[in-house]
């Protein structure tokens, strides 16, 4: 009874005094680097994060990480990744007002779209690179996709998201049932959806991610076979000079002449090992600073 109550009082102070708050010093921020070309926002926001972020305690989780998936790298070493880490994190959170532009002028490389423009698919990304560019895959394709998104824990910040990515030619589902059935429906109308695997997911399977067993998003892999419907990889990556390139990989083969739960359990290791792939490639493009192996 009692936690319920100190759980109902946290819920009205965190929507009508800590909510506005935050909102009220985001909103401004984000005018001001949507004003601003989007190389000095870029730049602005990595160097902001870079001085910053460190001396904060997510640095700690960061290296923890880090370490995990490169037990054999000198403290030198992590850190310098750390630090390359929290300078592109803050790089993306510059680039988020521009990322139509930086579409329009050029500034994003794609490959693989042609795979993509007809008939049902799955597209499966990471938090690499830039991650808001997997928001326009559909679109760049000339495709209406699904998207399913995890809200902002700010209620006032959570709609701005949600009304800033409008223009993305894309609907968008809440996690959890409605998700579910949305999904579904694009799929079965022989659309495109897309998601995330590199989260973690309570709810989800456990797979090995970097040698340890995770709760997954299994999503992708039970879709794809119960609508017999392609899982499409979708890579960012980041260059020089804020330059990027959106790969749609080759379809994934999926397993065959296995029971439902192995076949989903494969599809969902198989999603991993390739998200595993990309950040072994360019680490410092991964979002680090993320619970992917709980607490």
């Amino acid at each position: 009874m009692l936690n319920h109550f100190i759980y109902r009082i946290k819920k009205i102070f965190d929507r009508y005094i800590h909510d506005p708050i935050v909102a009220g010093f985001a909103i401004p921020l984000f005018i001001i680097l949507k004003i601003l070309p989007f190389n000095i926002s870029s730049y602005l926001c990595g160097i902001l994060m870079y001085l910053i972020a460190p001396l904060t305690s997510y640095n700690k989780r960061v290296k923890k990480h880090l370490k995990i998936v490169f037990p054999k790298k000198s403290r030198k070493e992590i850190n310098e990744l750390s630090s390359q880490h929290w300078f592109m994190l803050g790089q993306t959170i510059g680039e988020m007002p521009h990322i139509n532009n930086l579409i329009t002028l050029g500034n994003l490389e794609t490959k693989g779209l042609e795979k993509i423009k007809k008939g049902p698919a799955i597209l499966v990304g990471a938090h690499m690179g830039n991650w808001e560019f997997l928001l326009r895959v559909g679109d760049l394709a000339g495709r209406r996709a699904g998207y399913i998104f995890r809200p902002i824990n700010n209620w006032i910040l959570n709609k701005i998201q949600i009304y800033r990515n409008k223009d993305a030619n894309a609907d968008f589902y809440r996690k959890g049932r409605l998700a579910a059935i949305g999904m579904a429906s694009k799929l079965k109308n022989g659309e495109i959806v897309g998601l995330t695997g590199d989260q973690l997911l309570r709810e989800g399977i456990m797979v090995p991610f970097f040698g340890i067993e995770t709760p997954t998003p299994q999503a992708a892999a039970v879709m794809a076979l119960k609508w017999n419907v392609p899982i499409y990889m979708v890579r960012i990556e980041r260059f020089k000079g804020i330059k990027f390139k959106l790969s749609v990989e080759d379809r994934l083969k999926l397993p065959k002449n296995l029971n439902k739960n192995k076949a989903v359990y494969e599809i969902t290791r198989l999603i991993s090992k390739r998200i595993e792939e990309w950040i072994l490639d360019k680490p410092e493009q991964w979002l680090w600073a993320h619970r992917r192996w709980g607490k």
